[in-house]
């Protein structure tokens, strides 16, 4: 991830420093106005992705646990909780469409993946 700020200059340029977060290395570029405004338009689009990140993370911990074997449903449970027959979950599990997990020879779903199927149903 970069971080970029814009150092203004009497002329038409302007140093531009680049910070790597990752690298921890900090350089300078001369820019012109243009490329610097840019500069400032991609910043503005990363900090609002970071925003939808970090609304993305608490959405996922307010998750349960996939691996967590008591939170786990059976495929009558689950089709319960989406309001479809049992015969409609096993065809959306053979077109990949819902995750589920194989438990023996038993299916489980688990809460993760009954929400993550819903969501991807919005429109």
């Amino acid at each position: 991830m970069f971080c970029i700020f814009r150092i203004p200059n009497f002329a038409s340029y302007s140093y531009t420093r680049e910070y790597d977060v990752k690298m921890g290395k900090t350089t300078y570029i001369l820019t012109d106005a243009h490329t610097a405004n840019l500069a400032e338009l991609q910043l503005l689009k990363m900090e609002r992705v970071e925003l939808v990140i970090r609304e993305l993370l608490v959405k996922v911990s307010t998750l349960t646990n996939p691996t967590d074997y008591a939170q786990l449903y059976a495929e009558k449970e689950a089709a319960a909780l989406l309001s479809i027959s049992i015969k409609n979950l096993y065809i959306l599990r053979k077109q990949g469409k819902i995750h589920y997990h194989q438990v023996g020879i038993n299916i489980r779903y688990s809460l993760g993946d009954i929400l993550e199927y819903e969501e991807g149903c919005r429109r």
